[in-house]
């Protein structure tokens, strides 16, 4: 397997391209009358964040159960 370094200038490209995404998303929404406020202020939607945030979490702990595995066979 070939490893490509990345440079400095390749990562800020990739954050760079992140904050346009997101800021065309926020103009999307605005132009479409969705008050993002209104949206977030909704119980259903807190409850939906905080289940996905501790999936989230239950899934970084397993990546990084497996990356220690990993690691141990390769010593």
């Amino acid at each position: 397997m070939k490893f490509i370094p990345t440079t400095n200038k390749e990562k800020q490209k990739g954050i760079l391209e992140i904050v346009v995404v997101i800021i065309i998303a926020l103009v999307l929404l605005r132009v479409l009358g969705i008050n993002i406020s209104e949206v977030l202020a909704k119980p259903w939607v807190r409850d939906f964040a905080t289940y996905t945030i501790s999936m989230l979490k239950l899934v970084w702990q397993d990546v990084l159960e497996i990356v220690a595995f990993v690691k141990d066979l390769a010593a």
